[in-house]
């Protein structure tokens, strides 16, 4: 087998386009094969068949959260092996990575370019990137304080897209005209100490603490703008301006130059522990929402090879 794709059924596109998997398989013919696990645990189950198979590519077809959970189950059902060329097929609300990393070629057309150079005998241009790591899940985008807790706004009511973010902003802008009490909420700080590769950041209340190995945070902006400044570690910001400060930067996020350091300290680094003062903390891996219960450690994960669409 050359190609395994894993379909997530439950993600909105694929609820939208129930045949997607198998017009898939279709595509790939004999050169491959089609998954669709409809929870966690099959999906564990599966990828550690598909590991025993050793295919030469796997492909991943959803949105973010799709790929981080895909992705941690294929690492642990691997391991110690590293995983093979990794084509992302973006199809779900949320295609964070495969946008940061320039892919947008359509499914279909790069299950159909895998098909043929397998047919051919020809293996896939690559790029390499490494993931992240917390705890036993694998992602790209890390964050707390605000960046989770605007995604707890995001999805409180189940309507998803760049009409609900604008949205909470509106919100916020409104608030902070008026009572403040939501503004409040979305821009409750984290309280706790934060190590950067063993080093203590003197503030301990943040608006958040972000880390990626991705420039993008969703809907173009490039917040993490030092992700690609070395491709072994993470690009961070530990962000400490307010609602009516950061309002300021918002340009200047979307062309990819950053926070200004009168509202956030960047860094690059490959460790970062985090040892907050409540019992619970919120955060966000891939636009996945978790709860960390004590100290937990963001950290630089494998090296991952991602199939690069021709044209891209």
């Amino acid at each position: 087998m050359a190609v395994a794709v894993f379909v997530n059924p439950g993600s909105r596109a694929n609820r939208r386009d129930p045949g997607c998997a198998e017009r898939f398989a279709k595509i790939l013919g004999q050169s491959g094969r089609v998954v669709a696990p409809p929870n966690l645990p099959l999906l564990t189950e599966e990828a550690r068949r598909i590991a025993s198979l050793a295919p030469g590519v796997i492909g991943i077809h959803g949105g973010d959260g799709t790929l981080h959970r895909t992705l941690s189950a294929l690492i642990a059902a691997y391991q110690p092996r590293s995983l093979p060329p990794v084509a992302i097929l973006p199809g779900g609300t949320m295609n964070v990575v495969a946008s940061s990393l320039g892919i947008r070629a359509k499914p279909e057309t790069l299950l159909a370019e895998l098909a043929e150079g397998d047919r051919q005998g020809t293996s896939p241009a690559t790029l390499r990137r490494r993931c992240l790591r917390v705890g036993n899940d694998y992602g790209f985008i890390f964050g707390n304080g605000l960046l989770a807790n605007f995604l707890e706004e995001y999805y409180a009511r189940g309507r998803y897209g760049a009409s609900r973010a604008v949205w909470i902003i509106f919100r916020i802008l409104i608030s902070l005209l008026t009572t403040g009490r939501y503004a409040r909420r979305v821009f409750r700080r984290f309280r706790g100490r934060v190590h950067i590769d063993g080093n203590q950041l003197p503030r301990t209340r943040l608006t958040g603490i972000g880390a990626a190995t991705v420039t993008e945070v969703g809907f173009g902006f490039k917040l993490h703008h030092r992700a690609d400044d070395d491709p072994d570690r993470m690009g961070g910001l530990a962000i400490h301006g307010g609602p009516l400060a950061l309002l300021l930067d918002v340009l200047d996020v979307r062309l990819g130059r950053g926070l200004s350091p009168k509202r956030a300290d960047s860094f690059v680094a490959s460790r970062l522990d985090i040892e907050p003062v409540a019992a619970e903390t919120t955060y966000t891996l891939d636009g996945d929402l978790y709860v960390a219960r004590g100290p937990f450690t963001v950290e630089v994960g494998p090296v991952l090879e991602i199939v690069k669409p021709r044209g891209s």
